[in-house]
């Protein structure tokens, strides 16, 4: 190696002696597309098709819900809805539509 021009702002010259570097290395990246992809099991199949039933009955009632609504209302802002036969006919009309806890 020849550094005799290090001083005058010159560069090192580099010797024949010395080995060649090595090739610089690319890395190359391969853009995929990911697919999403959801299984939904047996069951949770089932309980969709309840909620549905559910949703078109609750749908299919008379179109006087607002009356309805405001009767109830009133009912449990008096203190009607808080007895154990209330308690008790609600838990069987539940059963009978086999609206079950989950």
């Amino acid at each position: 190696m020849d550094i005799r021009n290090i001083g005058q702002k010159g560069n090192v010259e580099r010797g024949g002696d010395r080995p060649k570097r090595a090739e610089a290395t690319r890395d190359y990246v391969i853009p995929t597309v990911q697919r999403d992809e959801a299984k939904i099991s047996a069951s949770s199949r089932e309980t969709a098709a309840a909620i549905d039933g559910l949703t078109q009955r609750a749908r299919a009632g008379d179109g006087d819900r607002a009356a309805k609504v405001a009767a109830a209302r009133q009912k449990l802002l008096g203190g009607e809805l808080d007895t154990p036969a209330v308690h008790a006919e609600t838990g069987k009309q539940l059963l009978a539509a086999k609206f079950l806890s989950v």
